[in-house]
């Protein structure tokens, strides 16, 4: 049913009024919350104490010394820590304010470069941001002082042009591991060692930076980040569930557990590549990095590509359960979340996480299969 210019005008209204009423509460929790902004790790970077020794040393304990503020758990790449350094300039209540007002430009920002990119109409576009803006998922992001969309943006960038300076920026995704490894292993896929060596840039930059803020040895600290993963990974409950969270019943090793879905995740990765629509194709290793990795709640903002691919090609049957998929994770858990007196973000853990985790991976699954299918109809 095609909308007159009087029902889009209303729909613009409303749905305008209601986007401001969801940016404006996510930026009043920032101010409350903000318990994942990596700022008191940070801190100690910037004071010369590495981290990573600090919480191996099992200084973060949560106890009255601890320097390390509320879920800061450090489980990142020594380049974030030094990118952050300029918040650290300021006292926690100021930088966090900073914080979640960039956070929020830059959510602002990505489904309005993607729409404009792909060439989506103005009314698809604003519809597109509206859903994002209202979502449950961008609110916790938000609220939570959450790294995901900085990261995002850099992960998009090849995607919007292709160029040796983008791709290296791309990088900087790598320093939150769960999301950047999408990207290594769309790169590795590709054979090209070029585009692979100047995405890996900023990472050496980060860790020679690193060490240096912290006179750290080099050869030591690179292992570091890895093993305070490790660390957090054998801690109970520490990390959300995957179809992959099982192999710790059979005995494994934590690399066996870490290695397993990274080679599946790969091996799709490959097959995605070869899409020729580059919307299609970012959506899907989106979709990957999902399905193949432990993941918080609000990290479902990479659902964003798959939400605009799904609005341009509405006629498919696939962008309608495609949909359906998006709207369970940006409002349906909201309403579960009630019914079953437990809040959004314990979501990822227990049964919940496992068939949040299944759905993921099934719909990665049935749009392989679909687009396997379009290709078979062309030829």
């Amino acid at each position: 049913m095609k909308l007159n210019q009087k029902h889009k005008l209303i729909i613009i209204f409303l749905f305008s009024i209601i986007s401001f009423i969801s940016i404006l509460k996510s930026f009043n929790d920032a101010q409350k919350i903000s318990f994942d902004f990596h700022f008191s790790p940070t801190k100690l970077v910037s004071e010369g104490i590495n981290h990573y020794q600090y919480i191996l040393e099992g200084k973060h304990d949560d106890g009255p010394n601890d320097k390390i503020m509320y879920d800061q758990n450090g489980n990142y790449a020594q380049g974030l820590f030094v990118m952050l350094i300029p918040f650290t300039l300021f006292e926690w209540d100021n930088a966090k304010l900073m914080w979640s007002i960039l956070n929020i430009l830059i959510g602002i920002l990505i489904p309005l470069l993607l729409s404009k990119k792909f060439k989506l109409d103005n009314f698809k576009t604003f519809l597109i941001c509206a859903i994002f803006y209202t979502s449950t998922i961008f609110r916790i992001h938000i609220g939570y002082g959450q790294q995901t969309l900085l990261m995002f943006i850099f992960l998009i960038l090849p995607f919007l042009k292709l160029n040796s300076f983008n791709i290296m920026l791309s990088g900087i995704a790598y320093f939150k591991y769960n999301i950047g490894y999408g990207l290594f292993l769309y790169l590795i896929s590709l054979r090209n060692i070029k585009y692979l060596l100047l995405s890996i840039i900023p990472l050496l930059i980060g860790w020679i930076s690193y060490c240096f803020i912290t006179n750290t040895n080099l050869i030591t600290n690179i292992f570091e980040p890895i093993k305070v993963i490790l660390f957090w990974n054998s801690e109970e409950n520490h990390f959300p569930v995957t179809i992959f969270s099982t192999l710790k019943y059979l005995e494994l090793n934590s690399i066996t557990v870490l290695l397993t879905p990274l080679i599946i995740s790969f091996f799709l990765i490959n097959k995605v590549k070869l899409i020729e629509n580059d919307l299609k194709k970012l959506s899907l290793i989106c979709l990957s990095i999902l399905a193949f990795a432990p993941h918080q709640l609000h990290d479902y903002v990479l659902l964003v590509p798959l939400l605009i691919y799904s609005f341009k090609n509405i006629n498919f049957i696939i962008s309608k359960i495609n949909l359906i998929f998006i709207l369970y994770f940006f409002y349906f858990l909201r309403i579960i979340s009630y019914v079953y007196g437990v809040q959004p973000w314990e979501f990822p853990y227990g049964l919940f996480g496992y068939i949040n985790n299944l759905l993921t991976i099934f719909i990665l699954i049935i749009n392989i299969f679909f687009n396997q299918r379009l290709i078979l109809k062309k030829i």
